[in-house]
């Protein structure tokens, strides 16, 4: 018999209803999902799902020569998938066409967690029209968390710092400076073609590429601080000690060359907010995506306390693997609803997090007997 409702009950006999919501819990949630717009030579108007470079190559092209500046979207892609990306959302554009912002309005309608566009000059991802960090931002009031990750076109210290100043935003990470890279370009026709391959110096914009490809495969809750760009093996240019440091001091991630290219810190470019720890905001996402998930499954549900009180449990599921995986050092949670609530339809979780921090520096006493 039906598991659902005891009516209608008119033929005597036994009637069964079970209530699942003590069975609910929180499935998959996608943290490294990334979202990247650019120029190619086919596929324009529609969001492709790739998995590997070979996948990008057929749906959009090769690129052309980096001094073209145009048809690089698939470049990007060889950069992401080097450095560590799996899932990725693509769109192309138009050689000629620059409405980045429409295009990545349509990829954030997929399950996208990191957003990029290496083609996108600085200025403009952040700047007044502040592209990539405006729709990281906007997002947030749609029930989506994007974290957008952008390059600097520049490589003089003052120059970035400028760039940097022009954005405060705790879900943008900037990084600098440009890095080399081979160039595989086709040439000839038919049964004459050939490939060639040549190193090229790409502005951070590219390196915004590496960086996202890095975080993909990485957990939320572990730091890109000192991590190596396994794809990168030279830079645009070398920061001495003190350039980083004042690097880091306006906001920017840095690379620096010390076997192999390693991101400095992962900060956003937030410095003196709560979000300056890349891994803050990535967490915090996580626990929002998973209550978010385990609270959709109950609106319709009757709001009492024994119906609370599951979804209270199925919070707290969630929440213990994030304290097991080490995320979270803590958690409190209460779920409630005043009487005037009910009424509204309105039950309230009250939800206060501990993640855990990343170690950015080690202190060292050194005792001489």
């Amino acid at each position: 018999m039906s598991e659902q409702s005891f009516s209608p009950m008119v033929v005597p006999g036994t009637f069964i209803r079970v209530r699942a919501e003590g069975l609910i819990s929180v499935g998959g949630i996608s943290t490294g999902n990334i979202g990247i717009v650019g120029t190619a030579i086919q596929g324009a108007g529609k969001t492709e799902l790739l998995s590997n470079y070979s996948q990008a190559i057929e749906k959009f092209g090769r690129y052309d020569a980096s001094s073209v500046g145009e048809a690089n979207l698939v470049r990007g892609l060889e950069l992401l998938y080097a450095n560590g990306a799996r899932t990725v959302y693509a769109r192309a554009l138009a050689e000629g066409d620059t409405n980045f912002k429409a295009a990545m309005d349509e990829v954030i309608k997929e399950d996208v967690n990191i957003l990029v566009i290496p083609e996108l000059p600085t200025d403009t991802a952040t700047g007044s029209a502040a592209i990539l960090s405006g729709i990281a931002s906007t997002a947030e009031n749609q029930n989506k968390d994007l974290f957008a990750i952008v390059g600097s076109d520049e490589t003089d210290v003052d120059a970035v710092k400028t760039q940097a100043d022009a954005v405060s935003n705790k879900r943008l990470m900037m990084v600098a400076p440009g890095i080399k890279a081979a160039e595989t370009l086709e040439e000839g026709e038919g049964d004459a073609k050939t490939t060639k391959t040549t190193e090229v110096t790409l502005s951070g914009n590219y390196t915004a590429a590496c960086v996202a490809g890095l975080l993909s495969a990485t957990a939320p809750h572990i730091s890109p601080t000192n991590k190596v760009l396994p794809a990168v093996s030279d830079l645009e240019y070398r920061y001495a000690y003190g350039e980083l440091e004042a690097l880091l001091n306006a906001g920017v991630a840095p690379v620096e060359l010390r076997n192999g290219a390693r991101v400095v810190r992962g900060i956003t470019t937030d410095i003196n907010g709560p979000f300056a720890q890349v891994t803050t905001r990535r967490i915090v996402d996580k626990a929002k995506a998973g209550v978010r998930q385990v609270g959709e499954a109950f609106v319709g549900r009757l709001n009492n306390e024994r119906v609370r009180a599951a979804l209270k449990g199925a919070i707290q599921g969630f929440l213990d693997r994030m304290v097991s995986d080490e995320a979270l050092l803590a958690y409190g949670l209460e779920v409630s609803a005043t009487r005037d609530e009910q009424i509204a339809g309105i039950a309230r979780v009250d939800l206060l997090l501990q993640p855990t921090f990343s170690i950015d520096y080690l202190a060292v006493t050194i005792v001489l007997e």
